[in-house]
């Protein structure tokens, strides 16, 4: 049996390849050898540079797609490593025509999604995202392919603010630019004090948001509207039912997912491209290719 290769967070800013022996599958197990593995550029960097609290060594990485030896697609969560064995049960399959691009946004697909089915909108309410990176893409694509109209998005660079109008934003601004401030519903996905602040300011009295982005970029603290406009904040973290999700995403597989996922590195330079995310402007994803 081949070894496997995983890359491994020793400590902050300390990244390196672990080799190690692959098992074979044991009943109801598979053996998935990685074809691409995307990087959460907030939340990984976050852990690199030491922002959140973590043990070590520390595998990173949790949207992987790979292949197993009779050529079916699988999607899963084990991050960035050559090659796992894995219970079937725990394998997203994808479909002939779905492209690689497109199955990657499983993942972090089902997990917005999460968010909005925590904030149940309902017909006519008016909805805004802080930050068009692969959280804020992902939210406004769950919400207008599910037939949501006049969605907003607030987000500072130019070209994630031209991706969003692309995935059906009706409105895209930078922050500061808006005058509104009757928006429903709110999803935060910017990571930043700052665009959760302006999000709770944009919403109405008894408005409801959802905090998506994990915070480890600065406190999220709950401004003055808040209090006085009486809202509701909830959080969402990890999926509930990815399978199901995929059989939605699976019928809805635009091309235009494949554009969250289009910078690729080889998985040889991933410790590489990982440091030099450090410096903006950074990707909406980072995706490492690997070679069998």
């Amino acid at each position: 049996m081949n070894p496997v290769t995983r890359l491994i967070m020793e400590r902050p800013c300390t990244l390196s390849w672990q080799t190690g022996p692959l098992r074979a599958p044991g009943p109801g197990e598979v053996l998935v050898r990685t074809l691409l593995s995307a990087v959460s550029v907030a939340s990984e960097l976050s852990l690199v540079v030491g922002n959140t609290p973590t043990g070590f060594p520390r595998q990173l990485g949790y949207q992987t797609l790979g292949r197993t030896v009779d050529g079916r697609r699988f999607v899963h969560t084990a991050g960035h490593v050559s090659a796992a064995v894995l219970g079937e049960r725990d394998l997203i399959p994808v479909p002939d025509h779905v492209p690689d691009g497109v199955a990657l946004a499983v993942v972090l697909g089902e997990e917005t999604h999460k968010g909005i089915r925590k904030l149940a909108p309902q017909p006519g309410e008016r909805m805004l995202i802080a930050g068009a990176g692969l959280l804020g893409l992902l939210t406004l694509f769950n919400l207008t392919r599910r037939g949501v109209q006049g969605v907003t998005a607030i987000e500072p660079q130019p070209e994630r603010r031209a991706l969003a109008e692309l995935f059906g934003a009706q409105t895209v601004a930078a922050p500061g630019e808006l005058t509104d401030e009757s928006f429903d519903l709110g999803f935060e996905c910017s990571a930043a004090p700052a665009g959760f602040t302006e999000l709770l300011g944009r919403l109405r009295h008894g408005g409801r948001a959802c905090v998506l982005s994990d915070g480890n970029w600065g406190t999220l603290s709950l401004p003055p509207a808040f209090h006085t406009r009486e809202l509701s904040v909830v959080a969402s973290s990890d999926g509930e039912n990815y399978q199901s999700y995929a059989r939605w995403l699976w019928t809805h597989a635009d091309p235009l997912l494949g554009r969250l996922f289009e910078v690729r590195v080889s998985a040889e330079q991933l410790p590489d491209a990982l440091t030099k995310l450090q410096t903006w402007p950074r990707p909406v994803s980072l995706v490492a290719e690997w070679q069998h």
